[in-house]
């Protein structure tokens, strides 16, 4: 028995290990009522800075977007539970709170749309403190939030349900050079 709890012990702190334990913050919660309303769950969000650096793969290094390096190119991609079709938007701000932030990139994602539970845009910082994501030709102009460079800035993911003022986002500090 003891060697079975031996053998038990490390196995069970190698699947905890693997458990996704992202932060997730709810904004408008007094209108959750899942009663009524099937409302979405921010399960990951993860960013691949221009230079490569993964949060899924390491959390913790610092990211950078870099608009001379690979074109400014960044990744962003999540995962959320949703029985029904929820929006997502990308936003940035100067400081570790999404109320002010500024939109970048907004979507509408569910069954059988260009996004479900899952999804990746591909995003991009631009050298005239621009940005944008995905396919939308719609460019965001952030030097408002730019005071000096290289800066840090948050980057968040929100995801809110459609029929009530229910969201939760996530959100990585990043210095834009």
């Amino acid at each position: 028995m003891n060697h079975l709890l031996k053998l038990a012990l490390p196995l069970l702190a190698l699947v905890l290990i693997g458990c996704d334990e992202s932060r997730v913050y709810v904004h408008h919660a007094e209108e959750r009522d899942t009663g009524r309303d099937f409302v979405p769950a921010l399960k990951a969000f993860h960013i691949i800075d221009t230079y490569g650096v993964d949060t899924a793969l390491d959390p913790g290094e610092p990211l950078t977007f870099d608009p001379y390096y690979d074109a400014g190119l960044f990744e962003v991609d999540w995962r959320v539970n949703s029985l029904e079709d929820y929006q997502i938007s990308v936003r940035v701000n100067d400081r570790a709170s999404i109320q002010d932030s500024q939109e970048i990139y907004t979507e509408i994602c569910g069954e059988g749309l260009s996004c479900d539970q899952e999804a990746i845009r591909l995003c991009q910082y631009y050298p005239d403190l621009t940005m944008a994501c995905g396919l939308d030709e719609q460019v965001t102009d952030i030097s408002l939030q730019i005071h000096t460079l290289p800066q840090k800035l948050y980057t968040f993911l929100e995801v809110c349900d459609l029929d009530s003022n229910y969201c939760e986002y996530d959100y990585y500090p990043v210095w834009v050079e």
